[in-house]
């Protein structure tokens, strides 16, 4: 007999267990503290009221911040650093539209663009350091967004 009542027992907690409701998505998580929060104010898949040239803008001004603080630009740095780092992007986007078809060529003008970008670099950041952390800080920038994109999703 205390079999039978421990069985019962068990089965209607096990179906309990898995009777419960799961929720499709968990809330997004809330704004980090710091410098940031501007840039995290709105949740959301898409930020509303805001079309694709202001969103455009919004992250072109994040991202100049962030190379800024990462690189620990001085001031006279950063007023020789941005015209070599937008050529350099000028560069980048004029080899995608014209060598995309060819994967290798692709390659290969991308490398003579960034060993370009490091030597122009060289005299500006004064340190083979800073001017590799210069060459790392697009793709961590990249991730960094692409992390936010993912979470504000729900991913």
């Amino acid at each position: 007999m205390k079999r039978i009542f421990l069985f019962g027992l068990f089965s209607l907690l096990l179906m309990n267990a898995y009777a419960q409701p799961r929720p499709n998505r968990r809330p997004p998580p809330p704004p980090p503290p710091g410098d940031d929060q501007e840039m995290f104010e709105r949740r959301g898949p898409r930020m509303q009221g805001e079309d694709r040239k202001e969103r455009k803008e919004r992250i072109e001004v994040f991202k100049i911040q962030f190379i800024t603080e990462k690189l620990e630009l001085t001031p006279s740095e950063a007023e020789s650093f941005w015209p070599v780092y937008e050529e350099y992007n000028k560069a980048v986007k004029e080899i995608a539209k014209t060598k995309a078809d060819d994967e290798i060529t692709f390659q290969e003008a991308i490398l003579v663009a960034r060993k370009k970008y490091k030597t122009d670099l060289k005299p500006i950041l004064k340190s083979d350091e800073r001017v590799n952390e210069a060459l790392k800080i697009e793709r961590e920038f990249l991730n960094k967004i692409r992390f936010e994109m993912n979470k504000r999703r729900g991913f």
